[in-house]
């Protein structure tokens, strides 16, 4: 604005508004104050709300609880192909288990007490499970030990 004095009514509409920004340093703790010229998005017009507006509206007005994220078709698919999948899983598992070293009995169950490698790793397992057994009788474990502090 040209000239001294006063700002009339009419010159204020023409100036632009300045905001003073106010901030403390948190290393310092010194003030740093800055004017500003604000921009349309600190304050929007009232043209450019509506859009705003309705972007607002839709996120408080919408259903409390969880919408489907995928169709029952879509699920089916979904669970068919893992069932697919967990059962070519298992039929390898139970193949690959065939010659695993496992109780005389499950052998003998089996039909596969012939093969002398797999009867001989079997009795080992079987050695050393009755070995396991007799080194922790049912019921060892924190029950016999002393707790010290008996009042509870």
């Amino acid at each position: 604005r040209m000239g001294g004095g006063p700002p009339r009514s009419g010159d204020a509409a023409n100036e632009s508004m300045k905001l003073t920004q106010i901030t403390q340093n948190p290393m310092t703790g010194q003030l740093d104050i800055r004017q500003i010229q604000p921009n349309t998005t600190m304050f929007p017009s009232a043209t450019s709300t509506l859009p705003q507006r309705q972007q607002i509206s839709n996120t408080v007005f919408r259903p409390h609880w969880n919408l489907p994220t995928m169709s029952l078709s879509e699920l089916a698919e979904r669970e068919r192909a893992e069932a697919i999948q967990r059962g070519e899983a298992q039929k390898i598992a139970e193949e690959q288990a065939k010659f695993q070293p496992r109780r005389y009995e499950q052998l003998v169950r089996d039909g596969m007490e012939d093969d002398e490698k797999l009867v001989e790793a079997s009795a080992k397992l079987d050695r050393d499970w009755d070995d396991w057994k007799e080194a922790n009788p049912r019921g060892s474990g924190n029950k016999m030990s002393e707790r010290g502090d008996r009042n509870f």
